[in-house]
């Protein structure tokens, strides 16, 4: 062996393996390009936009897009996917690499070569077997399917699945239904074949019980809340809806509700349907009784702007294995203010170069008492007492003692539907009032009781509460207070608010809403409080405008103390529209454009159609794992416009 090849192996041998491995570290190739090719019928932006597999932009400049093989196959299923939901049934996709670029072997060319074939339309549909009973709905379960329309394949898997799902509904979980497709000589025509075979009738048997884990909930507790019966046909959605209410009573973690698929057969006279019982087990693992909560945030409160919110909650969610809860909770708010400023107002642009200051605006000592069902009814009864000491005011700049007491109940009326009743009674006492000021405050409500009934409808079918696409969210209250009751206030509040969203225009979500609101005092002595009139203004509602600072304000003529005077006191009727277009534009970022039209009156005498405001405004959001963090600047929409007198918001979760 020569002296170089000794050389050469000490070397190698006095490399440790990291160094080894450092120096053969393969790296994804970057992506240059995406070309897609032979698309006629979908545009190249539009199928680029539902790709995985993206080439780089300018602002991905950090972070590279690197090529996945994972991610293109994933990719030729949703081109396979979209081209078939548009009566492409014979599309084929195949994918290529250049994996050089310029001779730079460090970038790489992705094709997607798309042979779209024939469009595909329905000539009509037909259902062979089952019975008649249950294929009366045929026509309702295929109603995304037209004649005379291209042929969206997923269309006709999901008829098929809900078809299944409603033998499944009454009584035979295994029934099976298959799709055939019978083209015309062209193979531009297709006539759709449901095929069903049924199988046999199923009965409930016996509801066994599992536990897995530690388990201290009694029996009883769980099967009250079960729709499946012992002897009862066989249902899967009932089997659905079991499982959603026993994860509503907040015990358990993980449910499992199915059955055995041991059939016992009662009828082999093959001239009759076969009838079989299944027995149904349950097993469920629960959640730890005792628990500890703390939370942070930044919410949107109904007197202050976004307040930075604090809590620790300690509580017991099954006791003695009822379900029954008990739970205590403390809370802390404070607001991000201009130093020196006292009003409670929205943080302007100007004043972020300013001396900011955190302010103490609220603090909460709370407990709660759940019954899970009342009366041996499934309406849970909620009873509770909130004490709130030494709490600012920002109408009157005071602070005061509050404490209240709640008695709720909840029932549900379906999946999307409920209904609150509850009954409420808080005083509240302020702090250092000159005998001036109390008389003024007591126009008010200066150590004041409120006696109230009230009930509270409401539908809620959007597809997310934090982010929500899809659906609607709506609800009426109506309050009743004081008058026969008692207490220092006497009036009736009414109140409807409606929101929907909808996809428009691609990808730009639709988000409106509407809501109004009446109060009528009554009898001789009827009166209302500044808490108790409706406001306008803030983050989440008409955001050209500071908190609660749009519509009637105290002026001299309502002869208060000067502290009150410019302050708002509130509307007896409230009217308010808001039109807001989101999307996505880029990695977590989200952006937006809306239009808040409203405003309050004092009385609904005073209201004037040409007194309705309106404001418009730009957002960003950042999407975090519990909703997008929004920071917008809305302008009242005026003649002379003056953008440095908008207001800027920022806060947690959708205004709506």
């Amino acid at each position: 062996m020569n002296i170089r090849a000794i050389i050469a192996l000490f070397i190698i041998l006095s490399l440790s393996p990291h160094a080894i491995a450092k120096n053969f570290v393969y790296k994804r190739q970057i992506i240059k390009e995406v070309n897609i090719n032979g698309n006629r019928y979908f545009s190249e932006g539009k199928i680029l936009n539902i790709l995985l597999t993206k080439p780089n932009k300018w602002y991905n400049v950090f972070k590279k897009r690197r090529i996945s093989r994972t991610n293109i196959k994933f990719d030729v299923k949703q081109l396979l996917k979209l081209y078939n939901q548009n009566g492409f049934l014979f599309t084929v996709v195949v994918d290529t690499l250049v994996d050089y670029y310029e001779n730079d072997s460090s970038m790489v060319t992705v094709a997607f070569n798309i042979n779209e074939g024939k469009q595909v339309y329905v000539d009509y549909l037909e259902i062979h077997g089952g019975l008649p009973g249950l294929n009366e709905n045929f026509h309702k379960f295929t109603r995304n399917i037209t004649p005379g329309e291209p042929v969206n394949n997923d269309a006709v898997l999901a008829a098929a699945f809900r078809i299944r799902d409603n033998y499944s509904d009454n009584g035979y979980p295994y029934a099976k239904v298959t799709t055939d497709y019978e083209y015309t000589f062209d193979s531009t025509e297709v006539a759709i074949h449901y095929d069903i075979a049924e199988s046999c009738f199923v009965y409930n048997g016996d509801i066994e019980i599992s536990r897995e884990g530690k388990s201290t909930t009694k029996e009883s507790v769980l099967k009250r809340e079960l729709l499946v019966e012992s002897g009862k046909p066989y249902s899967r959605k009932l089997n659905i809806e079991s499982r959603q209410r026993l994860y509503s009573t907040g015990i358990l973690k993980f449910i499992k509700l199915k059955k055995s698929d041991e059939l016992v057969f009662v009828n082999l006279d093959t001239s009759k349907a076969d009838t079989a019982f299944t027995n149904i087990r349950l097993i469920v693992t629960e959640r730890k009784s005792n628990f500890i909560n703390f939370r942070f945030g930044i919410n949107q409160d109904e007197d202050f702007n976004s307040v930075f919110r604090t809590s620790v909650s300690w509580g017991n969610r099954n006791l003695w294995g009822t379900g029954r809860k008990l739970i205590f909770s403390a809370g802390n708010s404070i607001q991000l203010a201009k130093k020196g400023v006292e009003e409670e107002r929205a943080i302007t642009v100007g004043d972020l170069f300013s001396d900011l200051e955190f302010k103490h605006v609220k603090a909460s000592i709370e407990a709660s008492y759940i019954e899970p069902w009342f009366l041996g009814c499934r309406m849970p009864l909620s009873i509770g007492t909130i004490y709130e000491p030494s709490n600012k005011d920002p109408i009157y700049d005071k602070y005061y003692d509050r404490i209240s007491g709640t008695a709720s109940l909840f029932k549900d009326m379906n999946r999307y539907t409920n209904v609150t009743f509850s009954a409420r009674v808080e005083f509240v006492d302020y702090h250092g009032a000159s005998s001036a000021e109390a008389m003024a405050f007591r126009l008010e409500g200066d150590n004041s009781i409120r006696r109230r009934l009230s009930v509270y409808g409401r539908r809620d079918t959007r597809d997310n509460i934090f982010m929500p696409q899809r659906g609607s969210y709506s609800y009426t209250s109506l309050e009743y207070v004081g008058h026969y009751l008692g207490g220092d206030f006497n009036y009736i509040k009414g109140e409807f608010y409606w929101s929907r969203y909808k996809f428009l225009f691609g990808d730009n979500l639709l988000a409106s809403r509407f809501r109004i609101g009446a109060i009528e005092e009554l009898g001789n002595n009827g009166r209302t409080s500044t808490d108790d009139r409706f406001k306008l203004g803030g983050a989440k509602t008409v955001r050209g405008f500071a908190e609660n600072m749009l519509g009637p304000v105290w002026t001299k003529d309502d002869d208060v103390v000067a502290s009150l005077i410019g302050l708002p006191k509130g509307g007896k009727l409230l009217i308010l529209t808001n039109f807001e277009l989101r999307r996505s534009l880029f990695w977590r970022i989200g952006g937006s454009v809306f239009v808040d039209i409203g405003n309050v009156f004092f009385d609904i005498r005073d209201f004037k159609l040409n007194e309705i405001v309106s404001t418009s405004g730009l957002g960003l959001h950042f999407f975090t794992p519990v909703g997008p963090l929004r920071f917008e600047y809305a302008f009242v929409n005026q003649r002379e416009l003056d953008l440095s007198e908008g207001s800027y918001h920022l806060t947690l979760l959708y205004a709506f």
